[in-house]
């Protein structure tokens, strides 16, 4: 009778590593340097780092996993993790941000004009939930045709709320109104610009599966990460509408 030990094999990759270490601390840090400290030269060194670790970390993250269809299945565990850090960073600026709203006689400022919500562009990013979860069964059928096509659809999608965020920010630059104005311009500005920075780190994470996918060489632990992440950015963008623009 013969026996047969399976073996574990770990697969390390230092790129969550970064990813975290740029989103969940040098970010945070180069607004409170900025906004907080008020050391423009410290939050630009710190904001420099932390867009050089998510773009090295994102895109060795992304390579490490994209067109492998045999992984170990490890992807949607960093995912997990990395969307943990970023809620916990997330939080506490939600935090800091309820904070100061509680504790102010007028909210806006006296004087801040209107700023209008952006209402329509996250109930049209909410409909990427319904295309990307749409791609990820189309994936896991093996339709390859049909997973590409939806995540074109949801490309398509965050490229338009990607358009009318700047929109956003224009409208606001017309009325005078810059990240220093106040308190409040800063809170804004800074929310949907973090929320912002994630559409742009999703973009990529899409626009680098449609290759793949073409060629059958879809790994569905990249998939269901990339579903994930979508989800994550969508609900984002829910308590950045209702905490900022509505409360």
């Amino acid at each position: 009778m013969s026996e047969h030990t399976a073996e574990v094999h770990w697969h390390a990759e230092p790129y969550p590593v970064l990813v975290g270490f740029g989103a969940g601390f040098f970010l945070p840090w180069a607004f409170m340097f900025q906004f907080v400290y008020n050391q423009g030269l410290f939050a630009i060194v710190a904001l420099t780092l932390a867009v050089l670790m998510l773009l090295a970390g994102g895109i060795g993250w992304v390579g490490a996993t994209v067109g492998v269809i045999k992984d170990e299945g490890w992807s949607p565990s960093a995912m997990l993790m990395f969307i943990g850090t970023e809620v916990m960073t997330v939080a506490g600026l939600l935090v800091a941000y309820w904070v100061m709203r509680a504790s102010a006689p007028i909210w806006p400022p006296e004087g801040t004009p209107e700023v209008a919500a952006p209402l329509f562009a996250t109930i049209l990013l909410l409909v990427s939930s319904v295309t990307i979860a749409i791609a990820r069964k189309k994936q896991i059928q093996d339709d390859a045709s049909g997973f590409t096509s939806m995540t074109i659809a949801t490309i398509v999608i965050w490229v338009v709320f990607a358009i009318l965020t700047v929109m956003g920010w224009s409208d606001m630059a017309s009325q005078g109104l810059s990240v220093n104005t106040n308190a409040y311009t800063t809170a804004v500005y800074g929310m949907t610009g973090i929320h912002f920075a994630h559409i742009i780190f999703g973009l990529c994470i899409l626009l680098l599966a449609i290759r793949p996918a073409l060629k059958g060489k879809m790994s569905h632990s990249y998939a269901r990460s990339m579903t994930m992440y979508v989800h994550f950015v969508n609900v984002l963008s829910v308590w950045v509408l209702l905490t900022v623009f509505y409360w």
